[in-house]
């Protein structure tokens, strides 16, 4: 009996033990495995990016035409390359009778590298002359044009922009003679015109004389060059535009000029573009509102166009985009056809990468972190750009449900897994 009764109590330790042990395993196992979620719930592989406020624009890109009032300058008799002495580079404005270029009876080779440049000093130090009502206190305003035109054309070299680069030296040149008198550091420039006068003077008995001034014929810009297209592209041509005479006017050849043809003026501030573009582009375009247009070409030079027609024609896709300015940047280049970008409107919103958003419930928003708790903002997109959304400011003033919108500086996630409300991140 003994014997019986030992052994019974090694089977019920052994028993507890086995019990005991299996609870251990069991507790051990729910806590590695709530463990295991708990730390997961503070993952850290999260990213975000703050809802920052931006401006973008909606546009698009043409090719366009150029249409203007152009008048090309003649000489009185055949002229070369030699013995045509230019007085003003492209895009200067002159006035009416102005001369733009002598004609030497020879070769002005020298005569362009010397005496026109002389005549161009002179006529520099001419308008830097100080009228007798200017007082120390113009100092401060030539000083704010002075550092106006410095920086344009560092800017512009910068940009390796050199169309107008001349004239805005002359400009500076001009302004910096001028701050001299004013400061009282000169008295007058008289008595340097007059040496250079004479040196221009000496220098022109040695070499052919001057057989032609060429003058405008009206005010306007100046430019060396024709294209052969100063009769095609005019802007009476808008007022009938159709599509066959679109078709016909950019595929005509230009006009071969005399070799009397030195140069042209446009005499107009009005001008237009053409382009052509599709039926389905009409939604964005009205008639009679004024669109900021982009000319790429000009180094994205911007210049407020009025929609001034739009051609369509029934049974075609195609139609037609005519827009005039009135008025012409600096430094702008006329080239006859060239890529433009219409803006078509202007949004301002908070920047959203698009691989951010969510539909949560059937709502359209993005995930952000708040502290270190998950939370979710609801987004209205205003526009779709390469990879992000542009969406609607909050409200704060006028929204009642603005907490519950995207505002300014949230941190949207933008990276990460199992995303939900109320998760916390480490």
């Amino acid at each position: 009996m003994r014997k019986n009764t030992i052994r019974q109590d090694d089977k019920n330790h052994l028993a507890n033990f086995v019990f005991h042990l299996a609870s251990i395993i069991i507790s051990a196992a729910a806590i590695i495995y709530l463990g295991y979620h708990f730390i997961n719930s503070f993952s850290t592989e999260i990213e975000t990016e703050l809802a920052v406020l931006v401006t973008e624009n909606d546009t698009v890109s043409l090719d366009a035409y150029i249409l203007r009032n152009e008048s090309v300058i003649y000489s009185s008799s055949a002229v070369s390359e030699d013995n045509v002495g230019y007085l003003f580079s492209d895009g200067t404005k002159v006035k009416v009778g102005s001369t733009v270029a002598n004609i030497y009876s020879g070769s002005h080779e020298g005569a362009n590298e010397s005496i026109v440049a002389l005549d161009h000093q002179i006529d520099l130090l001419t308008q830097s002359q100080a009228g007798d009502d200017v007082s120390l206190s113009d100092a401060a305003v030539i000083d704010s044009q002075i550092g106006t035109d410095y920086f344009t054309i560092r800017q512009s070299t910068e940009q390796d922009s050199y169309s107008n680069l001349q004239n805005r030296r002359d400009e500076l040149l001009t302004l910096l003679n001028k701050r001299k008198i004013i400061t009282g550091e000169v008295t007058n420039y008289d008595s340097v015109i007059d040496t250079l006068t004479k040196e221009r003077d000496a220098l022109a008995a040695g070499y052919d004389s001057i057989t032609e001034s060429i003058t405008t014929p009206s005010t306007g810009f100046f430019y060396t060059e024709v294209d052969g297209y100063e009769q095609i592209f005019t802007t009476d041509k808008v007022d009938d535009l159709t599509f066959e005479s679109f078709d016909a006017m950019v595929s005509s050849s230009p006009k071969s000029y005399s070799d009397r043809a030195i140069g042209k003026v446009a005499t107009d501030f009005e001008w237009y573009i053409v382009s052509e573009a599709t039926r389905e582009s009409l939604r964005y375009f009205n008639e009679g509102w004024n669109y900021r247009v982009l000319f790429p070409y000009n180094n994205d030079a911007e210049v407020i166009m009025q929609l001034d027609s739009i051609v369509e024609q029934t049974g075609t896709d195609r139609i037609l985009l005519v827009l005039r300015a009135s008025t012409i940047p600096e430094d702008f280049s006329f080239r006859r056809m060239q890529p433009v970008e219409i803006i078509r409107s202007s949004y301002t919103g908070y920047r959203v990468p698009i691989s951010a958003a969510r539909l949560v419930d059937g709502v359209q928003g993005v995930y952000i972190l708040v502290g270190n708790i998950v939370e979710f903002r609801q987004i209205e997109v205003l526009l779709e750009l390469d990879g992000y959304y542009i969406v609607a400011e909050q409200d704060v003033r006028d929204d009642p449900d603005y907490r519950e919108k995207l505002g300014l500086y949230d941190a949207i996630i933008t990276g990460g897994k199992d995303l939900y409300v109320g998760k916390m991140i480490n």
